[in-house]
């Protein structure tokens, strides 16, 4: 395999096993993973848009407030009345601010002949749907441009770009959050439609001329527009690097600077080049074999620690769309260190047209764009094509603990070396209780969990305490794991819905009733060159009919543990490789719409007392 040393390439060693979602790749400590928009035919669950197709989104930090707009469709992709949506949030974890800002477009009645001579009529009862890569403009002026692609399509497999494309429309957004109108901003004339076919005037036509100011600063911007260039067409002359005659396409593209002149410019499919006068010219584009990718974006970006990142999908396969990893770089070229960001693949509730399984089309924030103070990388990105998320990444990443500690979470900073996973129907947030605050696990979600992860100081002896306050015992489970790096599970233990506490060990063994409100807290010690654990529970070691201690064995052998997880339902195993996303039944998921009575766990402190010599006996 040959490597071109001037282009990203990955050098490490690690890369995805995909019968797992999570690939078996060691996660990036600290990394929060927030559902911003959850797909529903209700619209009053959701966003408003009663649409379960959502897909692209885009990133921006603005005016104190994140924001990300992504597209709709009614089930599919590629058909139906569609348009976008833009949510905002104070924190990028909380996202109940939604609005439409890009309306339905429905195509009047007309005949248009494209470039390629064929003619095209429409009755006035169709309707235009979105495309896009890239929705944030900041001019110099600080106006904020958002932007997305009004087209149509003779078929579903077929994208409402080129001659099916009607055009590209702005409009602003104001520091208060408020829309200004809409204006088509570049009309895909090779479409053949004109002025008078348009249902929004021409940014030239605006009598704000602080507006026309920023739009035509966006239009002059090259690395801006060539995000535009599969809905723009190689036959717009704003489109700098333009698509091969033949083969794979350049899709999706994104870029960051490697220093003041030289730039890497990244698309699907691998495919990379640079330009080292600052954009004017580019290398040939070509493949970097190395970087295993299908059609599912890539997202490259330098990092607030001066070093490097990539967040992808390394796998082959496109119906299946996972893990979502990082690797990051000294110098923008080499890369290493895989890094897990994003490992859950829910069931998908609602079929479609073109929904693929997993976490895809990652976008950060652009090179140009504010960044949120705190310094981590967010990025966002769709899951099985009907649900919005966003993740934070703390920078720098860091890939394991090296210290043994113990946290409780009376201070906020505690959490940043928590990883969590939160669909918006089961969150996990510190919150207060009567002695003091804890970290609390609510689950509402019928088809998915939510999930706290900690890594551990890696040890092949490991004693832990924690404390845990299960507040029911008819309803949902708690599972607790201890893993190694790569998931492989060592210790269960299940607090379930019949009220029992089980441990998993050569089959699942019920140790004791438990109580909704009781504290239980747990000592647990485990010796990975024995395969066994002993537990105590409120001071008491568990023991046998004789009164010997117990060990209970291993749920599989694993030579050190460095995971800690606490996660309210089970390991998931489904989607496989060998399920289809094409194959799903019409109706959804029974009981998709409905959220369940919330199941809670608190937990109030973690402490790994291990031993720093992982040889000493604990």
């Amino acid at each position: 395999m040959s490597i071109n040393p001037r282009l990203p390439h990955y050098i490490g060693k690690i890369h995805p096993n995909c019968d797992y979602h999570h690939g078996q790749i060691p996660p990036a400590r600290g990394v929060e993973c927030w559902q911003v928009s959850r797909a529903s035919r209700s619209p009053e669950q959701d966003d408003g848009s009663g649409c379960t197709y959502k897909h692209a989104p885009d990133l921006a930090w603005f005016a104190g407030r994140f924001y990300v707009q992504y597209l709709c469709n009614p089930k599919d992709e590629h058909t139906g009345a569609g348009f976008c949506v833009l949510a905002s949030s104070p924190d990028g974890r909380h996202w109940e601010d939604f609005q439409v800002s890009f309306p339905v477009y429905p195509i009047p009645a007309c005949t248009v002949t494209d470039y390629k001579g064929q003619t095209h009529t429409f009755s006035g009862e169709t309707y235009a749907f979105n495309h896009h890569r890239m929705c944030f403009f900041l001019a110099s002026s600080g106006r904020m441009l958002l932007s997305t692609f009004y087209g149509w399509s003779p078929q579903p497999w077929m994208t409402n770009w080129d001659n099916y494309g009607i055009g590209r429309v702005i409009r602003e957004l104001r520091p208060d959050g408020s829309l200004g109108p809409v204006y088509f901003i570049r009309v895909t004339w090779q479409g053949g439609w004109n002025r008078d076919q348009l249902l929004f005037p021409l940014y030239s036509e605006s009598e704000d001329e602080g507006l026309v100011a920023a739009c035509e600063e966006l239009l002059s911007n090259r690395l801006y527009t060539q995000q535009w260039a599969e809905e723009n067409g190689d036959r717009d002359e704003l489109i700098q690097i333009k698509h091969p005659v033949k083969g794979v396409k350049n899709e999706a593209f994104c870029w960051y600077h490697l220093n003041e002149s030289s730039i890497i410019g990244l698309w699907k499919h691998s495919r990379a080049a640079r330009s080292d006068d600052n954009g004017q010219t580019w290398s040939p584009v070509e493949k970097s074999d190395t970087l295993v990718m299908s059609g599912q974006k890539i997202w490259g970006c330098r990092t607030s620690d001066g070093r490097f990142a990539l967040a992808y999908d390394p796998t082959m396969e496109t119906q299946h769309r996972y893990p979502l990893c990082l690797v990051t770089s000294e110098d923008g070229l080499a890369f290493d260190q895989m890094r897990l960001v994003h490992g859950e693949v829910p069931p998908m509730r609602y079929e479609g047209f073109w929904k693929d399984l997993g976490p895809q089309y990652m976008r950060g924030i652009a090179e140009g764009l504010p960044q949120p103070p705190d310094g981590a990388l967010w990025i966002t990105y769709s899951v099985n094509k009907e649900d919005i998320w966003i993740a934070r990444i703390p920078i720098p990443v860091i890939g394991g603990e090296s210290r043994s500690f113990r946290e409780d979470f009376s201070q906020e900073e505690t959490l940043g070396h928590w990883n969590r996973y939160c669909p918006k129907w089961a969150a996990i947030e510190p919150a207060g209780t009567a002695e003091g605050r804890v970290l609390r696990l609510s689950d509402r979600e019928p088809y998915d969990y939510c999930k706290a992860e900690r890594l551990l100081l890696p040890a092949a002896q490991k004693k832990l305490t924690f404390r845990i306050t299960p507040r029911q015992n008819n309803r949902d489970s708690l599972y607790l794991e201890l893993c190694n790096n790569q998931a492989q599970i060592a210790v269960r233990l299940i607090f379930r819905e019949d009220g029992k506490l089980y441990a998993r060990t050569l089959s699942e063994v019920p140790l004791f009733n438990y109580e909704a409100g009781q504290d239980y807290t747990f000592t647990l010690r485990a010796d990975c060159t024995r395969f066994c654990y002993t537990l105590e529970v409120n001071g008491q070691l568990l023991r046998d009919n004789d009164g010997e201690p117990i060990e209970y064995r291993f749920m599989s052998a694993v030579n050190e543990i460095s995971r800690f997880l606490f996660r309210t339902g089970p390991v998931r195993r489904q989607p496989t490789l060998d399920d289809c996303p094409d194959n799903l039944p019409a109706e959804p998921l029974p009981g998709a719409e409905t959220p369940l009575p919330a199941a809670v766990f608190d937990l109030h402190f973690l402490e790994d007392s291990s031993p720093e010599n992982p040889k000493e006996p604990v």
